[in-house]
């Protein structure tokens, strides 16, 4: 009984509120919130703060997630470990990724390899995907820049080029090219902060110590397209981002050249699961 308490806990923890937990357990709400209550009374201990949107963990309740991470973590090596002699005939894959494009073709090899695993993509930018990796959310992330090599085990997928881009109706849209200060002399459409493009923008602004003014941030690399192609701005892109579309025109910058890496990358610690390794041996094909 107390382990589907732990685990109803742990789910409420990862997922950050009780209907997601339940949706992931497949689990109704109130009985997420009975397996809570019953651990609360049982120990005479608060474990989640209720907040707007969602729960916020307490002192306490930090401290046992700690506990639960590990468990559930060791749970599933366990079970990997006990899978391994069915050659991956049952279990799952989560792979999150800032633009699926680069990372469908790995997935489409896996699942002609491995047809009984079920394979879930989660969309997000890199520091998102990166969080969700720290909490065992995902097996993968496919990422732009390097992470810390002592934390995490990545792979280059790919490297490419920053270019501007515009609406097709922009004066700019006549153009082959566009230099740094002519991009900054135009409203900027910018993703929003974990992403790398960004990143990449603001530092190169800091290192010419210039400025950003009329800007409009956006969350997904899907909004900041359309707002571009309706007008509202300039952006920049990596190529491999770029997707046929009239109502866009792409420009090279004169004088910054910029690229973004794309990698494969999961914990440093998971390396040893059946699961990853088969997932890393098909990019050596």
């Amino acid at each position: 009984m107390r382990y589907a308490q732990l685990k109803a806990f742990h789910a409420v923890a990862v997922n950050g509120g009780f209907s997601k937990a339940a949706e992931r357990l497949a689990l109704t709400q109130p009985a997420i919130s009975d397996h809570i209550r019953k651990l609360e009374d049982a120990y005479g201990s608060e474990l989640f703060l209720r907040r707007r949107g969602g729960v916020e963990l307490t002192p306490f309740a930090r401290k046992l997630y700690a506990l639960t991470e590990r468990i559930f973590e060791a749970e599933t090596e366990a079970l990997e470990l006990l899978s391994r002699a069915k050659g991956l005939e049952e279990g799952s894959l989560s792979i999150g990724a800032d633009a699926a494009t680069h990372v469908l073709p790995l997935i489409r090899r896996f699942r002609e390899r491995y047809p009984k695993i079920a394979v879930r993509l989660l969309a997000g930018n890199s520091a998102r995907l990166l969080g969700k990796l720290d909490r065992f959310e995902i097996d993968f992330a496919v990422i732009a820049g390097t992470p810390p090599p002592q934390t995490y085990h990545a792979r280059l997928l790919r490297d490419d080029a920053i270019s501007a881009f515009t609406a097709a109706t922009h004066p700019f849209a006549k153009r082959s090219e566009i230099s740094f200060a002519e991009f900054l002399g135009q409203p900027v459409i910018l993703r929003e902060e974990g992403s790398v493009t960004r990143t990449l923008l603001l530092e190169e602004i800091t290192r010419r110590s210039l400025s950003l003014g009329n800007v409009m941030e956006i969350e997904s690399r899907e909004a900041a397209r359309e707002a571009v192609a309706g007008g509202m701005g300039i952006g920049i892109i990596s190529t491999a981002e770029i997707v046929p579309d009239a109502r866009l025109h792409t420009l090279r910058f004169t004088d910054w050249q910029a690229s973004m890496s794309e990698w494969l990358v999961c914990l440093a610690s998971r390396t040893n699961l059946h699961i990853i390794r088969a997932v890393l041996g098909l990019l050596r094909r």
